[in-house]
């Protein structure tokens, strides 16, 4: 009977972090660029005893899983908002965490220092993997492939545009990706032979098509995720009764073995 219980129990624990995700990607519907967090595929690992048979399995499943799916394109006339349309990222330096990560947040602004940044504060980098300095500008303007070109405010009306930068871009085919607990896109750690733990470096291809006064929403489907909402809910409600009803198994085969008075 504790069988029954043990896989009910399993079950509740996977249908709470599937609602955990559903309840994430809600949150982050409005948010540029957002990626959508995915439920993954679960799995089972068995118990193991020491001198003893594995009579045991849990449940596993693999995190940071996302959708790469397209966002929809919405016009802004901002000259500082980027969209990519179809594969790819841009490259940035995290607010938070070490290394280099990968974006498609292109609500982009520039701080005190002239660095340019995306709107969670990201600073987005150069094809040399170095953050961006934009100069005081009358004009910008940023190209499908990324070039940076501004018309300084010091320089003439009629003077022709200059060449900042480009930003670093990356269609990421060779690499696999998931979110790391902070919500940013990198490359999978990979485990050598000797167990050592290697982190693939990202190289700024610069194949990326980039569309310039346009923002790529989430590609979270709000409706679709309330519907998941209900049918967790659903699945949380059987799981309970069927605990219930394996402890109301329980008791009557206890009753049935009691010996009388």
């Amino acid at each position: 009977m504790d069988r029954m219980i043990h896989t009910a129990l399993n079950s509740l624990k996977m249908i709470l972090q599937n609602q955990q995700i559903t309840s994430q990607n809600i949150a982050n519907a409005s948010v540029v660029g957002y990626r959508k967090d995915a439920s993954s595929e679960f799995g089972t690992a068995y118990l193991n005893g020491e001198d003893a048979l594995n009579t045991r399995v849990f449940a596993t499943r693999q995190i940071g899983t996302f959708s790469d799916a397209q966002g929809n394109l919405e016009s802004t006339e901002n000259p500082l908002d980027v969209a990519i349309n179809g594969e790819g990222y841009m490259i940035i330096q995290p607010n938070m965490g070490e290394g280099i990560a990968l974006s498609r947040r292109g609500d982009l602004k520039i701080d005190l220092n002239g660095q340019l940044m995306n709107g969670e504060g990201s600073l987005i980098l150069g094809e040399d993997l170095q953050p961006i300095i934009i100069p005081a500008f009358r004009e910008l303007e940023i190209s499908n492939e990324g070039a940076i070109n501004i018309k300084p405010l010091e320089a003439p009306l009629d003077a022709p545009a200059q060449f900042v930068a480009n930003i670093g871009t990356t269609n990421a085919a060779e690499l696999d990706l998931e979110k790391d607990g902070n919500g940013f896109i990198r490359p999978k750690q990979i485990i050598g032979e000797q167990g050592e733990i290697e982190n693939p470096e990202i190289l700024a291809e610069q194949n990326v098509f980039m569309v310039n006064k346009y923002l790529e929403k989430s590609n979270v489907n709000p409706v679709e995720e309330l519907i998941l909402t209900l049918e967790h809910q659903r699945n949380y409600e059987t799981h309970v009764k069927f605990i219930d009803l394996a402890k109301q198994m329980d008791e009557g085969g206890a009753s049935l073995m009691r010996v009388p008075n």
